[in-house]
């Protein structure tokens, strides 16, 4: 081994520096040279995927629980496959760096028409491609790498982004000095301080005896605000909601919680809790089409104080820059002197759901409620979107239990990659997957990287016959929502399982799932596989009812 230190070295060892321990992609001749540096690292490990996009979903889903995640590809080819997962990182705000194996300079510098480019002598395409979908990036150098990387690493922690880096394997092998300091020492103090005394005045004097509610999303999680959250929440009486596919980042026990706002989709306790209050703190809430069912919500955005992840926002004049966690600390503050009065909560009780007959054929709602109750709280729940997605919308988990999902990107095929990355980010806790057939089917690939790294998670496939979300939108008959029917017992089989690693079972009523999730949980040497089959056209009640208020707007608004 060498004993020069290298670019390859100097970015190997920044990248430990966040604390991760694994590194994800694909393989190429233009990445293969430093991909040896990461195998000769003593505190990174390489984790190969089968293809680039799933190596970006799975980086995502580790970087969601650890804070930070890294994936290396190819050229052009690798990482325009990437770049659908690192659109969704971009979108869902999770810090995974893309360092992209490029062609040597000798080849950049005299444009020649090398394999993996366009053969126009243009290298720089799929870099123009990388700036929409990532927060910072850099063309390494032997010149300018010590201070690119360093600050494309930086700024991703900051503003909680992908990055990108382009690294030829003559840069990467090339002689240069050993960092100096911490990757995190200079990231220095964010917030502005005279920004958020102004902040703090404008809503002490906003929220003055108002009735208010406080709303949170899972945004609070990427910028390091869960304890100040949970501070403000412990510190009033005001009622709080979330969003309905963040309901977990909250308490949930509390008499003071009313549930997850889905706007016009909502319980009418919920809803009125949310739209009849006079003032709303919103903290990290994105009001997607999917959150608010189409738009549906009635709420004035100059009723808000908004705290956002890199500033925060008082009726319409913003403030910045803040920290969540300072902007949230200052709204504690403001509370306490402004003395907002709590929103009255209506007398309104959701009807409990029937007990379903238990050997009878399975439905999505009884589906969500078993696993939502069996639910084991060192758990974490990662569901793709589609009826999975929807079923698990606004249902309370049980406390310690996490969940992952994409409601913004909405990729399907999302989940189970994903979850192999959440289980190599906390391998002490057990990742339980829910897809429905058509969305495993993009990327079910990744069960034998599952095998091979010995994560044994409990995954539940929904056996309905096709693309049943979109059916439930438009085209219930339609060919293009039918899929390829598989036969999923076997699939583990192909993908390299056999009787000492896998576990295939299969449930079509309440009790062969209650069954099937208790044998599944006790085998914990196993990768678990349980086909759930379901009525081709069934669907979450909560889908229904989105569905039908989307439609419902849509003919308003035509």
């Amino acid at each position: 081994m060498s004993s020069t230190y290298t670019v390859a070295d100097y970015l190997f060892d920044r990248i430990a520096e966040t604390g991760i321990d694994e590194i994800f992609g694909v393989p190429g001749d233009f990445n293969l040279s430093f991909l040896d540096n990461i195998l000769n690292h003593e505190k990174l490990r390489w984790v190969g995927n089968n293809n680039e996009l799933n190596a970006g979903y799975c980086a995502d889903g580790y970087a969601r629980l650890r804070g930070f995640a890294a994936m290396v590809t190819t050229f052009g080819v690798g990482e325009l496959s990437a770049i659908n997962a690192t659109g969704g990182s971009y979108a869902e705000n999770v810090p995974v760096l893309h360092i992209v194996g490029a062609p040597v300079r000798f080849s950049q510098e005299n444009h020649l028409k090398v394999h993996h480019t366009l053969a126009d002598g243009d290298y720089r395409h799929f870099y123009e491609m990388a700036k929409h979908v990532t927060c910072a990036q850099a063309w390494i150098t032997p010149d300018n790498a010590a201070t690119e990387i360093d600050r494309v690493i930086r700024t991703m922690l900051i503003e909680s982004r992908p990055g990108y880096l382009v690294l030829s394997p003559d840069v990467a092998a090339a002689e240069i000095a050993r960092p100096m300091g911490h990757i995190r020492d200079d990231i220095g103090e964010l917030t502005a301080q005279n920004s958020l005394k102004a902040f703090e005045k404008a809503a002490t004097e906003f929220l003055a005896g108002k009735k208010t509610t406080i709303v949170a999303d899972r945004l609070i999680e990427r910028y390091h605000a869960q304890e100040a959250t949970d501070k403000l929440i412990a510190s009033c009486d005001l009622p709080y909601a979330t969003l309905p596919w963040s309901i977990g980042v909250v308490d949930n026990d509390s008499p003071r919680f009313v549930g997850a706002y889905w706007a016009a989709v909502s319980p009418e306790r919920t809803r009125r809790a949310v739209e009849e209050a006079e003032r709303l703190i919103t903290i990290g809430a994105l009001f997607t089409d999917t959150a608010t069912a189409g738009f549906s919500a009635e709420i004035n955005e100059a009723d808000i104080v908004s705290i956002d992840p890199l500033s925060a926002r008082v009726g319409h004049v913003e403030y910045g820059p803040i920290a969540m966690a300072d902007a949230i600390e200052a709204v504690t503050r403001a509370i306490a002197a402004a003395q907002p009065v709590p929103q009255p909560l209506a007398d309104i009780a959701t009807p409990a759901r029937p007990e379903p007959d238990q050997d009878a054929q399975l439905r999505q709602d009884d589906l969500w409620d078993l696993i939502t109750t069996w639910l084991p709280s060192e758990s974490i729940l990662v569901a793709d979107l589609g009826t999975s997605m929807f079923g698990l919308a606004g249902k309370p988990l049980p406390k310690g239990a996490g969940s992952m999902g994409q409601p913004v990107w909405a990729s399907i095929g999302f989940a189970l990659p994903a979850s192999l990355g959440a289980s190599l980010a906390e391998p002490d806790r057990r990742t339980v997957l829910v897809s429905g057939d058509g969305a495993a089917q993009l990327t079910v690939q990744e069960i034998s990287t599952m095998l091979r790294e010995k994560t044994n998670p409990l995954m539940l496939i929904i056996n309905n016959a096709g693309y049943t979300v979109e059916r439930a939108i438009h085209g219930p008959d339609a060919l293009y929502n039918d899929i390829p029917q598989y036969n999923w017992p076997q699939v583990p089989i192909a993908m390299g399982g056999d009787e000492s690693n896998t576990l295939v079972l299969r449930a079509s009523t309440p009790a062969e799932l209650k069954k099937a999730l208790a044998k599944g949980w006790d085998t914990t040497d196993k990768l678990v596989m349980i086909e759930v089959m379901m009525d081709r056209d069934d669907v979450p009640t909560s889908l229904a009812n989105f569905t039908a208020t989307v439609a419902q707007g849509a003919k308003k608004n035509s």
